[in-house]
């Protein structure tokens, strides 16, 4: 499936949950990047991943502040790597092995264990993000 298809399932609701995993999370951002600018980008990815997990009755797994802070750093990467999506997987390894890491140099644990920040956008309390949304 490519990431237009993949995009599609998630707004219609047909993308059984078992193929959403990491991979598909960030191809399907990297799909919307492609197409809008940042901020467009982040706040459509924010309404089609909120619409699915509504549909699956799993809305307390989405995390807004998560979600903005990949659209940011799948941006900045993308200015980077070559412009498939292969190439953009071949470049930046560590989103898809160690997302983790790559997070935790912007967000303490703590700032992303907070209720809130899983409900509105919370500001990295370790380093800015690159890309600000204008």
């Amino acid at each position: 499936m490519d990431g237009r298809a993949l995009l599609e399932r998630l707004q219609d609701g047909t993308l059984p949950a078992a193929e959403f995993n990491h991979y598909n999370h960030v191809r399907a951002a990297w799909h919307c990047l492609n197409a809008l600018p940042l901020r467009e980008a982040a706040h459509s990815f924010r309404d089609v991943l909120l619409s699915y997990v509504r549909r699956l009755g799993a809305e307390d797994k989405f995390h807004l502040t998560l979600t903005f802070a990949f659209m940011h750093l799948i941006h900045e990467r993308m200015k980077t790597s070559p412009a498939d999506w292969d190439g953009f997987v071949a470049a930046n390894v560590d989103l898809f092995e160690d997302a983790k890491a790559v997070v935790a140099q912007f967000y303490s644990a703590g700032r992303l264990l907070d209720e809130r920040a899983k409900r509105q956008f919370v500001e990295p309390d370790l380093a800015p993000l690159p890309s600000p949304i204008p």
